[in-house]
């Protein structure tokens, strides 16, 4: 890592049993600029070819990330989707374009995964956790693109990656994900990928844990699988559907992937790893 050029950024995850911690390794030469902010309740980083001024960046992404926080946050009681759910008559409550094509987005890959991804996990009201951080990180990389003009940038919310242009090398952004230590044969589940205006999110559970439902029982999530991770153009749609395959667990999320050309690495509790990569 001593050449930017040779920058490789790692999501690591390196906690116990099925912990899953990411981390991006920052470039080490003055070809890239990288800033880093909260959001979320979980740390954003950004990484760009030099070029725009690094302040002005930094603002409007922070300025977008508020936005979709006031936006689909379930934790503000202010927010516009919680304003939404305590409503007496919804269908009178006008929302948002921006918010209304969300939620119709969510709603379109609740059927497309047979309920394995739903807005409502609780049975309450509308819930876009697992939808937002990817929907926020394709929104910054709009953001960069199209307000700047920043043709080689990586943006990682929380563990949700997505990476656009070139990267260091010149064959787009080589990440890698590791296999939690303490499992047996955790080696067999390392796994490099390259992001080339592609992006990649992973569900499992140190993301979600507990909190994470299964629709269909309504109880957390048991099964199989210690994350599921997908790699979509769209991070909304990878966030969405690796929350999906991680409540399928193993042999449904594979069905599933194969049947709609989803590329997927499953990560196995037995520390084994399962991948499906469309033709």
């Amino acid at each position: 890592m001593k050449n930017s050029h040779r920058w490789i950024a790692c999501l690591v995850a390196a906690v116990m049993l099925c912990g899953l911690a990411w981390s991006v390794s920052p470039p080490t030469s003055g070809n890239f600029v990288r800033f880093t902010g909260r959001a979320f309740a979980t740390t954003y980083k950004i990484t760009y070819a030099h070029g725009p001024d690094v302040g002005a960046v930094q603002l409007a992404v922070q300025e977008e990330l508020g936005r979709i926080d006031a936006m689909a946050s379930t934790w503000r009681d202010d927010s516009e989707l919680m304003r939404y759910n305590r409503a007496a008559d919804p269908g009178t409550f006008k929302l948002s374009q921006a918010l209304a094509d969300l939620i119709e987005r969510a709603q379109q890959i609740e059927v497309q995964t047979g309920g394995a991804f739903s807005l409502r996990p609780d049975g309450r009201g509308i819930d876009l956790s697992a939808i937002a951080k990817g929907y926020a990180v394709d929104r910054v990389a709009e953001l960069m693109q199209n307000r700047f003009g920043i043709t080689d940038g990586l943006i990682d919310i929380g563990g949700e990656v997505r990476g656009f242009g070139d990267g260091p090398k010149g064959d787009g952004w080589r990440v890698g994900l590791y296999a939690p230590q303490g499992i047996p044969n955790s080696v067999a589940a390392q796994t490099h990928l390259q992001l080339h205006n592609t992006s990649i999110a992973t569900s499992g559970d140190s993301f979600k844990g507990d909190h994470l439902l299964d629709p269909a029982t309504g109880q957390p999530v048991a099964n199989d699988l210690c994350s599921a991770s997908v790699v979509q153009p769209s991070n909304a749609t990878a966030d969405a559907y690796a929350t999906a395959l991680y409540v399928m667990g193993h042999d449904r999320g594979l069905t599933w992937a194969k049947e709609n050309g989803a590329q997927v690495v499953f990560l196995l509790r037995d520390g084994t790893r399962r991948e499906h990569v469309p033709d």
